[in-house]
């Protein structure tokens, strides 16, 4: 082994290390950001939930979870009157 090849098979370690983490970390980018929203919408469905418990007042949390993951994943929607 000559003495050079050392630091050269380190350099390319590193270098090939370093654009994998860069490439991964742009490939997480777009879920986190689906995450944050989502996140968002679950607090803020859950805070009209709890703003209108005067109807929903026997509903445990539990309850007012799973309505809140329902709206925020586009299976529960108001309906629109004809």
């Amino acid at each position: 082994m000559s003495p050079n090849k050392g630091p050269s098979i380190i350099k390319y370690c590193v270098i090939t290390s370093t654009t994998a983490l860069v490439l991964i970390t742009i490939s997480i980018l777009p879920l986190a950001k689906k995450a944050y929203r989502w996140n968002i919408c679950f607090e803020n469905t859950l805070r009209w939930i709890n703003e209108k418990e005067d109807s929903l007042e026997d509903w445990n949390l539990s309850a007012k979870q799973s309505l809140a993951v329902g709206v925020c994943n586009g299976a529960v929607y108001e309906p629109s009157l004809k």
